[in-house]
């Protein structure tokens, strides 16, 4: 990737930061608690950093990015980030970002910091090769006007349920009851303005835990429901999704933006 597509991204972080001064604060926050964010995100293998929107700077990286991508953490920065995007995927990003902040130019100040944004790009690797990363992003902490002004980012591999070199919808997925809007715009440029919910609140919970590795006893564990109970609503997934497997439901569920 050129210069030019790193310093569209550039400009159009700093345009959903509004150019807050609350970006040039230091960060005085306890990490472990962001940590507790890490369960809207991760699937398998991932790392998550800290982003200074408004300074277009990476305040904090986990080590594990060192073990996915085999990048030094000292090396970690936007352009470095933005520059390793495979270059069919490049235009595809700056487009999804700009409709980010169109996006988030919306919304009120307290929504905010209730909706989480999902799609996926390939980076490539230390050694030259690519993975497929699944991007999620939160915002953290924003002013009383609505700028995002630091976000948590989690980065997690996705390439083993990748079934073509094909990117997934850009998603906006509404937290603590707020309204979903899932493949709200394609790589082609389509926009689902107001897409149904396929699932309920309980049903996604159990997709993402199910995603995750877990049994059907562990889940209900999890929720404090039922295992009967939990079989049933795996049972109403796989219909709804017309999946016949939950192996299956993985690779969709991330073509269609439901996780």
């Amino acid at each position: 990737m050129d210069l030019s597509k790193y310093n569209q991204a550039k400009q159009t972080w700093q345009e959903i930061a509004k150019y807050a001064p609350e970006a040039d604060l230091p960060y005085s926050f306890q990490l472990e608690i962001y940590k507790k964010l890490l369960a809207r995100f991760h699937l398998d293998a991932y790392y998550y950093y800290i982003f200074n929107v408004g300074n277009v700077e990476m305040e904090f990286v986990s080590e594990s990015l060192s073990t996915i991508l085999g990048w030094s953490i000292d090396n970690f920065s936007t352009e470095y980030l933005v520059t390793n995007i495979h270059p069919e995927d490049q235009s595809r990003f700056i487009m999804y970002e700009q409709e980010v902040t169109a996006f988030f130019s919306k919304l009120t100040p307290d929504q905010v910091l209730k909706y989480k944004v999902s799609y996926d790009y390939r980076l490539r690797c230390a050694d030259g090769s690519y993975k497929w990363i699944l991007q999620q992003i939160s915002t953290i902490q924003t002013n009383e006007d609505g700028a995002v002004v630091r976000v948590l980012g989690v980065h997690t591999d996705i390439s083993h349920l990748k079934t073509e070199d094909k990117g997934i919808n850009l998603s906006f997925i509404g937290l603590e009851d707020q309204p979903s809007y899932y493949s709200a715009l394609t790589p082609s440029g389509k926009r689902n303005t107001n897409p149904p919910s396929l699932f309920t609140a309980r049903e996604k919970e159990i997709i993402q835990l199910a995603l995750l590795g877990k049994t059907t006893p562990e889940i209900a564990s999890s929720l404090y429901i039922s295992q009967h109970t939990v079989s049933v609503h795996r049972k109403n997934i796989l219909r709804k999704s017309n999946c016949k497997s939950f192996v299956e439901l993985g690779s969709k569920a991330l073509r269609e933006g439901w996780i």
